[in-house]
């Protein structure tokens, strides 16, 4: 299956972790793909590497999210670079957990700097150029990368919780605001276990399990496969909607 065959695609944070599962997919169905990272270059040049040696173009981009004049900056590369975007995956994200009691100021602003702030300026910026070279036949397509904690809260990663909150809402008003020619969704993976999170414990992991109905965590694969289906003309008639991908863990 090649949906994304003469597609350019751009994943923010895509250095590692979901966001190179995101990547690898896209460019195993034929899209070009833009690697976006912060501050290891060498971890994007890495992905770039692996999609290359699959025989697709791959471009890595240097580029905060934090700060707009960089998202600016990053999207004018890119469009110069591919002469257009098809799909932005707006997946950089940061996670602090603590206790409500302990949450340090300069944490709950990180936190919101990166995912709700990064994830406006890059939707705006990107949305500018795909206003000017989509139509609502060939629509541009943004996936906002939200959580499981967007919709249920934890008291003990709050800050994240109502970042991710704020980034489903976000999915559903710039879907209006963009609509016909941009279309715009969101996935919510649950407990993922990639390098960002190995900092958890054995139980931590066997209770997540325990009251997940399809008993595991979610995969990389897992969230890289909502991407792809919502960023494909599969979903051609879906705008404003955010897929959980967390084995049934919202259901409680």
């Amino acid at each position: 299956m090649e949906r994304f065959t003469g597609k350019s695609a751009f994943i923010t944070g895509s250095s590692r972790g979901i966001g190179r599962a995101i990547a690898l997919r896209l460019a195993r169905e034929g899209a070009t793909v833009g690697i976006n990272y912060r501050e290891h270059r060498e971890a994007a040049e890495a992905v770039a590497e692996e999609i290359r040696a699959q025989g697709q173009r791959a471009e890595v981009f240097q580029g905060d999210v934090r700060n707009e004049a960089s998202v600016r900056a990053m999207v004018e590369a890119a469009v110069k670079t591919f002469g257009t975007l098809d799909v932005w995956v707006n997946n950089a994200g940061v996670e602090y957990e603590e206790p409500v009691e302990d949450i340090m100021e300069l944490h709950w602003d990180e936190t919101f700097a990166v995912n709700v702030k990064g994830l406006f300026f890059c939707s705006r910026a990107v949305a500018e150029h795909m206003l000017r070279m989509k139509t609502a036949e060939h629509p541009g397509v943004i996936v906002n990368i939200a959580s499981r904690f967007g919709f249920l809260g934890d008291p003990n990663s709050l800050a994240y919780g109502a970042s991710k909150a704020a980034v489903i809402n976000l999915t559903k008003a710039l879907a209006k605001k963009y609509a016909p020619v941009i279309r715009v969704n969101g996935v919510a993976p649950a407990f993922t276990p990639t390098d960002m999170m190995a900092h958890v414990s054995g139980d931590y992991v066997a209770a997540f399990r325990a009251n997940t109905p399809l008993q595991r965590p979610t995969r990389v694969e897992d969230t890289a496969a909502a991407v792809a289906f919502l960023a494909s003309g599969d979903a051609s008639y879906t705008t404003g909607a955010t897929l959980p991908v967390d084995g049934g863990y919202t259901l409680k």
